[in-house]
C-alpha cells in the first residue's frame, strides 16, 4: 500500500516460479518497488503548474495521466525488469573474473516465473491488472439471486498465456513463420507463452555462443527465431464497486477449481464470517475449535451462477464436495482445492513428500501467493 496525499495506491502480485525460486524471489523483491517508481515519475509529469488546466481522473480532483500511458508504463517496467534479469546480467557474467560470481549472474536468467500484479487507485477505484504467463486474476461482485438472496457475479481480469490461447499463438506464429511452436498444448515444452527469465529462449545466437564458450550447459543452442518469450503483460482496467472482492492465484488454484466455483466458495465463506487480516501459516494449523466437516456444501449450493461445467479433481475422479471451516479465506479455497469435505483426499495429498508432491499438491502455494480485497474500496 503507498499512502500519497490525496488517495492511496493498492498493489497486490503473485509470482509462479519455474525451474528454480530464483527469477520469482527476484521479482517479489523488485517488481512492485520498479512499478510504483515508475508510476511515480509518470504521474508527477501531471502535476498542473499555477493557473495550468489539468486533465482530471473520473471521480478524481487530481490530474490524471492518459489511460494508455499508464499502461505503457507498466508494461514497460515489466519489459525493462526482465531486461536486467536475462541481458544485462549475461553482459555481467561475462565481463566477471569470478567463475561463481558469473554463475550467481545468471541464476535468476536460467530460471523462469509468470507474474501478475494488480494497481488499484483509491478515488478513480479503477483496478488495473496485468498478466505475464498463466496466472489468474478473478474478481467477485455481489448481486441478487432471482430468490433475491446474495449471489455474486464472475468477472475474469485476465486471460491465461499459454498454447490454449488462440491469440497467443496467432502472435507466436507472425514472430516465428514456420516454425512448429505450440504443440500437445506446450509453448516449446512450456506450459506457458510468456514469462521472466528464461534466458535460453531470450538470449541472441551471439550471447548464447559466448555464455557457452564460457560455462557451457544447455543453452537452447539450436533455437532458430530468438527471443521465444516475451515479459510484457496484457493489461485490463474495472473499476471497482464497493464489496468486490478480487482473488489473484497461480495456475495450481484453477487447475482444481473453475472461476464460478473460486467465486462462490469466497461467497459461501463471506456468508459465515467477516473479513479479518491473518497469516495463513497452514490449513491444519487455522482450524478453529467447531470446525464441522459434516456439514457438507455441494456445488450447485454455491452463491454463484453455474455455467461451466461440473469438473472432477485433475489427480483424482473424486466429486466435489465442499466445507466451510477455515477462519482465513485463503486456507479456506485451498482446503476445497485439495479435496473439500473429502478429508481422507485432503490428509493424503497434504502427507506426500517431494518429488511427488509437485505434481499433486502445487496449488498449496497459494496459501502465501493468494491475495484477497473485500473492503470498500
Amino acid at each position: 500500500m503507498c499512502q500519497l496525499p490525496s488517495h492511496t495506491w493498492c498493489l497486490f502480485s503473485v509470482f509462479d516460479g519455474h525451474k528454480g525460486p530464483r527469477t520469482s524471489a527476484f521479482l517479489s523483491q523488485n517488481l512492485i518497488e520498479g512499478v510504483i517508481g515508475a508510476l511515480a515519475d509518470l504521474f508527477s509529469k501531471y502535476e498542473p503548474t499555477p493557473g495550468e488546466h489539468a486533465e482530471l481522473g473520473p471521480g478524481s480532483s487530481r490530474p490524471h495521466p492518459p489511460p494508455a500511458a499508464i499502461d505503457d508504463t507498466i508494461k514497460d517496467t515489466f519489459k525493462q525488469m526482465d531486461d536486467d534479469i536475462v541481458n544485462w546480467a549475461a553482459e555481467r557474467a561475462l565481463s566477471e573474473v569470478s567463475y561463481a560470481t558469473s554463475m550467481n549472474l545468471l541464476a535468476n536468467a536460467r530460471a523462469g516465473s509468470c507474474a501478475l500484479l494488480a494497481f488499484y487507485e483509491s478515488d478513480t477505484r479503477l483496478l488495473r491488472v496485468a498478466v505475464t504467463g498463466d496466472s489468474r486474476a478473478v474478481l467477485g461482485r455481489r448481486t441478487k439471486n432471482e430468490q433475491g438472496r446474495d449471489s455474486y457475479e464472475v468477472h475474469v481480469l485476465s486471460v491465461d498465456q499459454n498454447a490454449h490461447n488462440p491469440a497467443e499463438e496467432a502472435r507466436m506464429n507472425v514472430l516465428h513463420p514456420g516454425e512448429k511452436i505450440m504443440a500437445n498444448g506446450r509453448v516449446l515444452g512450456w506450459g506457458i507463452s510468456r514469462a521472466f527469465g528464461n534466458g535460453p529462449y531470450k538470449w541472441s545466437h551471439e550471447i548464447k555462443n559466448r555464455l557457452w564458450r564460457c560455462f557451457g550447459g544447455d543453452l537452447c543452442l539450436n533455437m532458430k527465431t530468438p527471443p521465444y518469450f516475451t515479459a510484457e503483460p496484457e493489461i485490463t482496467t474495472t473499476e471497482v464497486q464497493p464489496e468486490d472482492f478480487l482473488v489473484l492465484a497461480s495456475d495450481g488454484l484453477w487447475d482444481c477449481l473453475t472461476n464460478e466455483e473460486v467465486v462462490g466458495l469466497v461467497g459461501l465463506w463471506l456468508e459465515k464470517n467477516t473479513l479479518v487480516q491473518q497469516d495463513p501459516n497452514s490449513i491444519i494449523d487455522n482450524l478453529p475449535a467447531d470446525a464441522d466437516f459434516d456439514q457438507i456444501v455441494e456445488r450447485d449450493e454455491l452463491p454463484v451462477k453455474l455455467t461451466d461445467k461440473p469438473s472432477v479433481y485433475p489427480w483424482r475422479s473424486a466429486k466435489k464436495q465442499f466445507v466451510n471451516v477455515d477462519d482465513n479465506v485463503a486456507c479456506h479455497l485451498a482446503r476445497n482445492a485439495l479435496g473439500g469435505a473429502n478429508r481422507s483426499l485432503t490428509a493424503n495429498l497434504l502427507n506426500m513428500t517431494p518429488p511427488n508432491s509437485r505434481g499433486y499438491r502445487y496449488v498449496l502455494t497459494l496459501r502465501i501467493s493468494m491475495r484477497l480485497l473485500m473492503q470498500d474500496l
